[in-house]
């Protein structure tokens, strides 16, 4: 598992695959990794910090199963 593959399913709205995919890269390494991955894709800090914040409230909506 990657951090470019676990980005794509949140760009594809395929939310509940991406957090299975983060729990099985390992959620105390995801983060710090997703936000390097983001500085080095995105030009902009907006676009960058939307990615961040879209994956994290996903996340921790669909594992505490609250829409």
């Amino acid at each position: 598992m990657n951090v470019q593959t676990i980005h794509d399913s949140l760009v594809n709205g395929q939310k509940r695959q991406m957090v299975e995919q983060i729990d099985e890269y390992g959620l105390d390494a995801f983060w710090s990794d997703y936000a390097d991955y983001l500085g080095n894709i995105t030009a902009s800090g907006w676009k960058t910090f939307d990615y961040f914040k879209a994956a994290v409230i996903s996340y921790h909506r669909i594992k505490t199963d609250r829409r």
